[in-house]
């Protein structure tokens, strides 16, 4: 049997003239289905023979992109039934072109359903996800996507510290704020994004400048720093606090076409002052040179991946690596992190 009589294009599709619509999608119970769907198992062609008063009644299969349910018609077919068709792109391109559907009587919509059927993450990361509490330094252009991305994730508590406000000229990067947060404190404004993200978040948007007399007492209390901030004196500030309470952090920096980011834990690993241990006497920034505003996307995108990886203690997080995005070469490289045998912080000697 060709092609177009086994499989059907929505817009083809007429659920009334269908005598039993077939959902064959996996895993947990979906929230929402094609109206009137009996829900099988893919393998299990014997129950969908039942449905069939007879070997040529029309009858929908459908799954996820439409693969399982072509290859269940293709067998049912084999064994003489010319009623069965898979629908084209299954219910994803169902749903994403509109058409109807309804809420699954036996399923509770989770918003983080993707995170829980992620292998290595499950309920238990996502516990840790929820009861959670990061602070950000910074909430600009490194900030912006990791508030966005620890938000959407769900992390119970997001503390943001920065004392600026929005101008026109964050707009290039700091997706976190569009027009008509001009002229507002950054952090503020962070907070009504992220209400408007996920309301089931905390965010205490904290207006102030981090300096080396008041990290110690942001800190406390916190779980993971993200260290998105744009000096190196602030960054020297973040390291000592960590370091002195004990606590993870994740740092990140982006300038012109380039990034960095790495993960540090104090517990157990080199930290930032072991790569630099002084102020630098000169410091570019990015009203000085520029930056592309999407490089800061990717490298807040990263800084939030290692965050997460943090908090759900994954074996792979990043405590003694360093990771550097080019842009225009399109490349990224990793080099390991020593403890430096003249770090002030006192580490022992060895790379952790």
């Amino acid at each position: 049997m060709n092609r177009r009589s086994t499989e059907i294009l929505p817009d083809d599709v007429v659920l009334e003239s269908y005598v039993a619509i077939i959902d064959l999608r996996e895993g947990d119970s979906p929230t929402h289905t094609i109206a009137g769907s009996v829900r099988i198992d893919r393998l299990d062609l014997g129950r969908m023979e039942n449905l069939a008063p007879s070997p040529d009644a029309p009858i929908l299969l459908y799954c996820g992109i439409g693969e399982a349910s072509r290859v269940a018609v293709r067998s049912l077919t084999e064994r003489g039934y010319t009623g069965f068709v898979s629908l084209l792109g299954g219910f994803r391109r169902w749903r994403s072109e509109d058409r109807p559907t309804v809420a699954a009587d036996d399923a509770t919509p989770d918003r983080y359903d993707r995170h829980v059927r992620l292998v290595g993450f499950g309920q238990e990361g996502q516990d840790r996800i929820r009861s959670a509490s990061v602070l950000v330094l910074g909430a600009g252009g490194l900030g912006s996507p990791v508030i966005q991305y620890l938000a959407a994730a769900g992390v119970g508590t997001i503390a943001v510290v920065d004392g600026d406000t929005v101008d026109s000229t964050n707009l290039q990067r700091q997706v976190l704020f569009d027009e008509s947060a001009i002229g507002a404190n950054k952090v503020d404004a962070a907070l009504e994004s992220v209400r408007s993200l996920n309301s089931g978040v905390n965010v205490v948007p904290i207006a102030t400048w981090l300096d080396s007399a008041n990290a110690k007492h942001l800190f406390d209390g916190h779980d993971l720093i993200v260290d998105a901030s744009d000096n190196y004196a602030s960054r020297l500030a973040v390291n000592d606090a960590a370091a002195a309470l004990g606590i993870p952090f994740i740092h990140g920096a982006a300038i012109r076409w380039e990034g960095l980011v790495a993960g540090f834990d104090p517990r157990v690993g080199p930290c930032y002052r072991c790569l630099f241990p002084d102020l630098p006497e000169t410091e570019m920034t990015c009203s000085d040179v520029g930056v592309l505003g999407a490089v800061t996307g990717v490298i807040g995108s990263l800084m939030a991946v290692e965050a997460i990886k943090h908090i759900i203690d994954s074996p792979d997080r990043l405590i003694d690596r360093l990771i550097t995005y080019d842009a225009r070469s399109a490349r990224f490289d990793s080099l390991k992190i020593r403890t430096s045998d003249s770090c002030p912080m006192g580490h022992e000697s060895g790379s952790r």
